[in-house]
């Protein structure tokens, strides 16, 4: 029976695809070492993000024909060594979407209402906090959007047409798309960074991404701005992050993701007043979760009973190497 390799439990509704066709292992851990012993037998693997699948575990994994993610983020996969091995790399780049874009747009709601100083202030019986005036309106605020993809787009649309919010946009790829819509777009993060009075990123960690949040973009921010980041931990500099909520150089920041994750007990940002955190679950509400299992599973099945997976992240690659896209055209 083929044998499929889990990083990490996936939901029933993903499992029950699975059941009675395949012979699923689930990894005893996302450690590198465990990976490779787990992986040397398989031939497919179901990944989420609590995993990164190296070039060493491709290289020890001989039977290994498709990497199914359960999102739309790859940067857990080396997909040039995947590709060279003639290994599928499938994703899911809608699944999440509106998922994500409703917990950007809370945590601008967050910020704006400063809810979480509200509720502290109310269980430590300062009920005086309602007088103020903290919280603002995002009626006519601007909200710098950092890559304006399907997630982006979607919390533009939704701080733009149900906040009243302009939207200022920075995307050298899509801008031809939004031509009909109401948002300006600006060449340059700097313009971005020093008009927005909320900025939210959607952005994937690329090696041209990483780190595009730099210091001197922080400090170019008003001191009544905030900063969202619902995509990677890594687009942000986070020490800089830090010493600008810190110094009050900004108003404050709602953060989804990490630099590292789960962020060390140590980390800066857990004992400021001014961040909202939550542990990278922007992604994670029940619908969501359903789709990300049943989608990446099904990719499986797909591929094992000759029909070609619905979304191929590395596809050109493969097909320029000659390899075929389905189990039994191909075996």
């Amino acid at each position: 029976m083929i044998k499929v390799l889990l990083s990490q439990e996936i939901h029933p509704e993903g499992r029950k695809l699975l059941e009675g066709k395949f012979d699923v292992r689930i990894a005893p851990s996302a450690a590198e070492a465990d990976l490779i012993e787990a992986a040397k037998d398989v031939e497919a693997i179901i990944l989420r993000t609590n995993a990164k699948i190296t070039r060493k575990i491709i290289e020890s994994a001989p039977k290994l024909k498709i990497i199914s993610r359960t999102g739309a983020g790859v940067d857990n996969v080396d997909v040039d060594a995947a590709t060279e091995k003639g290994i599928l790399v499938c994703n899911l780049p809608a699944v999440n979407n509106v998922s994500v874009a409703e917990h950007a747009v809370a945590l601008i709601m967050h910020l704006a209402k400063q809810l979480s100083a509200m509720d502290r202030a109310v269980r430590e019986g300062k009920w005086s906090i309602r007088n103020s005036n903290i919280a603002v309106e995002l009626e006519g605020k601007i909200l710098g959007v950092i890559g304006m993809g399907s997630i982006g787009a979607l919390v533009a649309k939704k701080c733009h047409d149900g906040l009243g919010m302009k939207i200022l946009a920075y995307d050298p790829y899509t801008k031809e798309k939004f031509k009909d819509c109401d948002y300006e777009f600006v060449g340059d993060l700097k313009e971005l960074f020093r008009r927005a009075d909320f900025v939210t990123l959607h952005c994937p960690d690329t090696p041209q991404t990483r780190g595009m949040v730099t210091r001197d973009l922080i400090y170019s921010m008003k001191p009544t701005a905030y900063i969202v980041n619902t995509a990677r931990g890594t687009l942000i500099d986070e020490k800089a992050l830090i010493d600008a909520l810190k110094e009050r150089s900004i108003a404050g920041a709602g953060l989804d993701v990490f630099t590292e994750e789960p962020p060390d007990k140590d980390n800066e940002l857990l004992k400021l007043d001014n961040v909202v955190l939550s542990p990278h679950s922007a992604a994670m509400t029940k619908e969501a979760t359903t789709r990300m299992s049943t989608e990446a599973a099904q990719a499986v099945v797909d591929y094992f009973e000759g029909r070609q997976p619905r979304y191929i992240f590395n596809i050109k690659g493969l097909i320029e190497k000659g390899v075929e896209l389905s189990y039994k055209s191909r075996f």
